[in-house]
Parts: structure tokens; C-alpha cells; sequence
């Protein structure tokens, strides 16, 4: 296990933890399956050497996910917005259930708003007793400094494809579907965990037909790939920055695709944001 996690494990078993951590960098499965151990660790009812015993009440619930004070936060949408985690603030001063600390991990931290992290600052200014915060993104860089400078910072090296695929536990059945996520999602682990979520063949799909209304310099194509959500028009995006045909069109594709993400994450309506990608595309050639 990497050093800086043996570390953290120690300090968490001796009582000495600080209170907001933030595991970047990685795949989002392997920062999730840290942030539970460390829970095992602060909550494990019959450490062994300053392990988890992994069989107690605690350390069974934490895993299966059953633990009333250890949970995992998610976005709703594209982003984490404000009533989020104005509503998660609600769960952080209730009183501990049963554990010895409460634990929340939120997941994809990378995608709160200006207004959530102004939140949430809050909160870590003035955390509760044996309340530990984890933060998991996949680049911490998009967070507040203040943010950043508060918490004890953990480097999760970017997974190879095997051990991503491994991590998955996929069937022998799965293992071509998750060799395609991978790459298409340009050997992002947490784009590639979506673009299974989402379905491989749907995700190359919408790619495939977004690329023939651009070469065909057709509007009405790119209109017929609506509705999409918030969350599949991000994904679709990050995968577009990875096609060929695109890296083909200008260099300033590029710089329009980026563009179009930071919009979406900013709450534009992805139908718009996309037209307008479309437009741009279609000024700079599409061959």
C-alpha cells in the first residue's frame, strides 16, 4: 500500500487524523475503497496491530454501505450545487449514531459550484467532533485554495487499463466493454467508470453520429442527437476530445470542446451549448 496511506491509517488508529482530507488523482473506485478502509480503521471494533478487523458489526456495515455514520455523497446532477450540500450540512451536525467518528466521502468534488465550496467552507472552518470529511476528485485543481490549503492532500497515481479493469471485478464477458470505456475515455478511470455506466455502445453511438453531422456540415443531425442530460452531454464531450477526426478539424476544436465543458459545468443548457460547439466545428472545416 502507498506510504501516504499507511501513514494516514496510523494516524487515523492514534486518535491524531485531521479533520478534511482530499484524495485526488486515481480512479474514483480506488479513492472510494481508501475512504471506506479509513472509515473501518476509525470505526473497527476490534482493531488487530491498528488494522480494521474487517469481520466486526462496524467494519461489515461500513463495507456493505449500512453504517448510519459513514456515507458516501454524490451530485445529483452535473454538478454539486449549493442545496446539496446545504442539505448534507444538516447530517454533519446531527449526533454520531453509533460509530466512534463519522466519515463522509463526497464523490466528484471537482464538480462543486462557487456557491457549494463558499458552503462548505463553512463547514470545515467549524467541523464537528470525530467528523472526518473526505474529498474525492479526479483533479483537485478545480477546487477553492482555501479549500485545498485546508485539507491534508493524497496523491492517487493514474491507473494503468489492468488494474482499472481488475479493479471492476468485471466478468471475463465484461472485459471488451471495459477495454473500450478505457479508451475512450482517453485512459481517464472516472470517465471510463461512466461510459460503462452509460453503455459503450451508446456513448460510441452519439460520437459516431455527432461526427457525421459535422463532416456533412448538417444541422438538423445535431439536432436529432437531443434530449441528452447534463451528465451524458459531459461525457460525450470528454470522449469527443479524444477522436481523431476531431484533433483533424483545428487545433481550436480543442479549445472549443473545453469551451463547451466548463459551460455545462457551470448549469448551461447542454442542448445550446452543444449547437453552438456544432457551429464552431462547422466555421472550422469538419474534414
Amino acid at each position: 500500500m502507498d506510504l501516504a496511506l499507511k501513514l494516514l491509517e496510523k494516524a487515523a488508529y492514534e486518535g491524531r487524523l485531521v479533520h478534511l482530507l482530499l484524495f485526488h488523482g486515481g480512479g474514483a473506485i480506488e479513492r472510494r475503497k481508501a475512504g471506506l478502509y479509513l472509515a473501518q480503521t476509525l470505526n473497527c471494533q476490534y482493531p488487530v496491530e491498528g488494522e480494521p478487523c474487517l469481520k466486526c458489526s462496524a467494519c461489515r456495515k461500513i463495507d456493505s454501505g449500512n453504517h448510519p455514520d459513514v456515507q458516501i455523497i454524490q451530485p445529483s446532477k452535473a454538478s454539486f450545487g449549493i442545496e446539496e450540500i446545504l442539505q448534507w450540512q444538516e447530517k454533519v451536525y446531527r449526533k454520531h449514531f453509533e460509530g466512534k467518528y463519522k466519515v463522509f466521502i463526497l464523490e466528484q468534488a471537482d464538480r462543486l459550484t462557487l456557491p457549494a465550496e463558499n458552503a462548505l467552507l463553512k463547514v470545515i472552518e467549524e467541523p464537528p467532533e470525530r467528523t472526518i470529511i473526505i474529498l474525492s476528485a479526479q483533479n483537485a485543481e478545480t477546487l477553492l485554495p482555501t479549500i485545498r490549503s485546508r485539507a491534508q492532500n493524497i496523491y492517487f497515481p493514474v491507473s494503468g487499463e489492468l488494474a482499472w479493469i481488475n479493479s471492476l471485478a468485471s466478468s471475463a464477458a465484461n472485459q471488451h466493454e471495459a477495454h473500450e470505456a478505457f479508451r475512450l475515455s482517453g485512459a481517464d478511470p472516472d470517465c471510463a467508470q461512466t461510459i460503462l455506466e452509460l453503455g459503450v455502445g451508446k456513448v460510441e453511438k452519439w460520437v459516431e453520429d455527432f461526427h457525421e453531422a459535422i463532416q456533412e456540415k448538417d444541422f438538423l443531425k445535431v439536432f436529432g442527437l437531443f434530449p441528452v442530460e447534463k451528465n451524458e452531454a459531459l461525457i460525450y464531450l470528454q470522449v469527443l476530445a479524444y477522436q481523431d477526426f476531431i484533433r483533424l478539424v483545428n487545433p481550436k476544436a480543442m479549445l472549443a470542446i473545453d469551451k463547451a465543458l466548463d459551460q455545462i459545468r457551470k448549469q448551461a443548457n447542454p442542448r445550446l451549448v452543444i449547437e453552438v460547439l456544432a457551429l464552431e466545428l462547422f466555421r472550422q472545416g469538419g474534414n
